[in-house]
């Protein structure tokens, strides 16, 4: 409303600009008083019709009428607007010439003024039409584009915590059976192993709404986790890490590492592994955050190479955390090395 205001304003002080310049080249020494009166009241006329035909213009854009309908209608109504737009302006004209006697207007024949004038009141009637109608369709597409926008994140954040509550039982699962295969042989270190997953489990429940933790954080509770599976391995297990300094602040999804170790511990140890080492690397690379878990077990068979991601719950819930966060921004790959396994993730480090 105000962009049309403000143009139609201008339009009308170049009108005047206009009429005094005829007058001036004419001699026809009409009042100036006139001039500014005529135009001032050409302006609030036309204020007055053009907030009309922007409300009722929004009104059938509101009730949802179909475009052609909308054009239809201005169509059959736009000469009968502008003609009383035009005869409401010329009677108020003449009315105040009345009051104030500084003009000599006489009553014309008003069609014929209109067709004069028409030429103006038409484009402006359109004018008006026009861009309330496309500000009408690009708000509308804005908020459409909004909501869309929140319910894929609405979605998106539906499908982490599915994902999350995916990995807590299976986490759970497994290190519970590691306390158990101890329990048999060390009772007093399946106590002190219980009291650990207690006070991990505590951490993780900390993490339930939060998607992306500092890497520091996740290391930490990785570490917790390689100090139960030392406890059940003894010295057959030994881990080495290798995280740069200027890391450990990059966000990363919650519980990413523990499924690599995991998994590099469930194929490293075999008959003839009996004793396992497991390297944690992180560090920038590319403009990408490399994490990386390698060990020089038994690995996997060469045959299901490809499908490493589909046999187990972790590394397929890792995948599909990744692609969900970072589309096809992120790389996951799992490969044999002979020995050991080496589990490679990179993640950007701009969306951190």
């Amino acid at each position: 409303m105000l962009g049309i205001v403000i143009l139609y304003v201008f339009l009308q002080l170049t009108t005047a600009a206009r009429v005094y310049a005829l007058n001036y080249l004419d001699d026809l020494n009409s009042p100036v008083t006139e001039i500014i009166r005529d135009r001032l009241l050409g302006i609030v006329v036309g204020l007055v019709f053009i907030m009309g035909i922007i409300t009722f213009t929004r009104y059938l854009l509101k009730r949802g009428t179909p475009a052609y309908r909308v054009i239809l209608i201005h169509v059959l109504i736009i000469f009968p607007v502008t003609f009383i737009w035009y005869y409401i302006y010329v009677k108020l004209a003449l009315g105040l010439c009345q009051i104030f006697e500084d003009c000599e207007m006489v009553e014309g024949e008003h069609i014929y003024g209109y067709l004069i004038n028409a030429n103006t009141l038409v484009p402006i009637y359109l004018l008006i039409v026009a861009v309330t109608y496309t500000y009408y369709y690009v708000r509308r597409d804005n908020e459409h584009q909004l909501q869309r926008s929140q319910l894929e994140t609405n979605v998106l954040q539906a499908r982490m915590k599915m994902l999350r509550s995916q990995l807590h039982p299976h986490f759970l699962f497994n290190t519970l059976n590691s306390i158990n295969s101890l329990m048999d042989i060390d009772v007093q270190k399946a106590q002190v192993m219980i009291v650990d997953l207690a006070d991990l489990l505590r951490k993780v429940l900390d993490w339930k709404d939060t998607q992306k933790v500092a890497l520091r954080d996740e290391l930490a509770l990785l570490q917790r986790y390689v100090d139960i599976e030392k406890m059940r391995f003894s010295e057959d297990l030994s881990v080495n890490w290798s995280i740069a300094n200027d890391v450990q602040d990059v966000k990363v999804p919650g519980l990413l590492l523990q499924p690599l170790v995991e998994n590099a511990i469930h194929h490293g140890f075999s008959s003839d592994h009996l004793h396992l080492e497991i390297n944690i690397e992180a560090q920038r690379q590319n403009g990408h955050l490399l994490l990386r878990v390698s060990d020089n077990g038994q690995g996997f068979n060469e045959e299901d190479q490809d499908q490493i991601f589909d046999s187990g719950t972790g590394l397929q819930n890792t995948k599909e955390r990744l692609r969900t966060m970072y589309g096809d921004a992120y790389r996951f790959e799992v490969y044999n090395t002979h020995p050991g396994v080496v589990s490679e993730v990179a993640i950007p480090l701009k969306q951190e």
